[in-house]
């Protein structure tokens, strides 16, 4: 799916626009301050601004909700997998931006996102992952991996260390075609944890075979692709939360506990 960055360009915005919005945001009152900052607009407008975007974007955004911000004038729409910001016709769009409660020093977009990032733990393709169970296996955990990503070598080691964990590792080769092969080799292993553990920790067995049925790993790669994940390590918490990229191990180890509560 085409993302909004993509489709919208900063050149598009009017500069009346902007000059609103800096009025709006220096007009705004201290009862507008809160973490969350979007709320549900009445169905009329919400139906007008989804219709205005979806005809200017030619269908090739879907609006799955718009609400409103602190800014008068100025609506949060949501698609499946991101947040940006209109104006009151629809027309006019703030795409790859940040709305910042500046007062509260709150960065209300960055909330509003990981809510819409949420995917549903048990909509994972979890029969095709590499299940590993270590102690009670209580902390559930699933991440999106691939063997030429460094990050993703360094954070492996990490979880292969974690006490009470159930981990669903998904192979995924998209930093570039050298890693599909990889994938293949590793799905069409007899062990396939141990092949893939092997390949992680930098092993290379390329005349192993690779012509297996491999349409597990396909739907893997879909599933990346509905869910617009696009870097790796991802790792998705059992309360949906994704964290993506190097994350400090402290904050990993209090989001993987809070999510398991």
């Amino acid at each position: 799916m085409p993302t909004v960055r993509k489709l919208l360009s900063w050149r598009g915005i009017l500069l009346s626009l902007v000059v609103h919005l800096m009025v709006a945001l220096s007009a705004s009152s201290k009862a507008h301050a809160q973490t969350d900052a979007s709320a549900p607009v009445a169905e009329a407008k919400a139906s007008q601004i989804r219709s205005s975007i979806e005809r200017n974007t030619k269908g090739k955004l879907v609006v799955r909700s718009v609400g409103t911000t602190p800014v008068a004038g100025v609506y949060a729409v949501e698609t499946p997998t991101e947040v940006f910001y209109v104006d009151s016709t629809g027309r006019y769009g703030f795409a790859g931006a940040a709305l910042i409660d500046m007062q509260n020093q709150v960065d209300l977009t960055a909330s509003h996102l990981e809510k819409v990032q949420r995917i549903k733990f048990d909509a994972l393709p979890l029969a095709h992952a590499i299940k590993e169970v270590r102690g009670t296996g209580a902390r559930k955990l699933a991440v999106f991996e691939d063997p030429h990503c460094p990050i993703c070598k360094v954070f492996t080691k990490f979880i292969n260390q974690l006490d009470d964990v159930t981990v669903y590792k998904f192979p995924f080769p998209v930093i570039g075609p050298e890693s599909v092969p990889l994938a293949r080799i590793a799905w069409c292993a007899p062990d396939r944890g141990a092949a893939w553990r092997a390949i992680m920790a930098g092993q290379r067995h390329m005349g192993a075979r690779q012509d297996c049925d491999t349409s597990g790993l396909v739907e893997i790669i879909k599933t990346g692709e509905r869910y617009n994940i696009q870097n790796t390590p991802t790792v998705i918490l059992a309360n949906g939360k994704r964290l993506v990229g190097a994350t400090p191990p402290e904050v990993f180890m209090s989001e993987l506990d809070n999510a398991s509560r």
